[in-house]
């Protein structure tokens, strides 16, 4: 098995999409924190060559934390001045202590 705790250098932010009432009770998009964490992140493509010719032109990165409960599809992932999106979960039984996510970056 690899090193894997000297690996975890950046601290991320792990949010979950709530909906939220603004001050006249109407329902608006917000987000909840769900962990800040330490984490591995690494850029995995730019471009569409990485998923079977997909159209996004937005960096991929390859997000890896310890594991824990809470962390699901369509979190937002926010690092260094950046927002990613989770667009899959690799949870490996091989290695347990670990939880790998490739997420997309989104601007706006």
């Amino acid at each position: 098995m690899t090193e894997f705790a000297g690996t975890l250098r950046e601290r991320v932010v792990i949010e979950r999409p709530v909906s939220l009432r603004n001050a006249m009770g109407l329902q608006e998009p917000g987000w909840e924190e769900v962990c800040r964490c330490l984490a591995a992140v690494v850029l995995e493509s730019v471009g569409a060559e990485a998923e079977a010719q997909a159209l996004s032109a937005m960096p991929k990165y390859r997000v890896t934390i310890r594991v824990r409960e809470g962390i699901a599809l369509d979190q937002r992932v926010r690092w260094n001045g950046r927002s990613m999106m989770v667009r899959q979960l690799l949870d490996d039984p091989r290695t347990k202590d670990r939880i790998v996510m490739r997420c997309e970056e989104v601007r706006g």
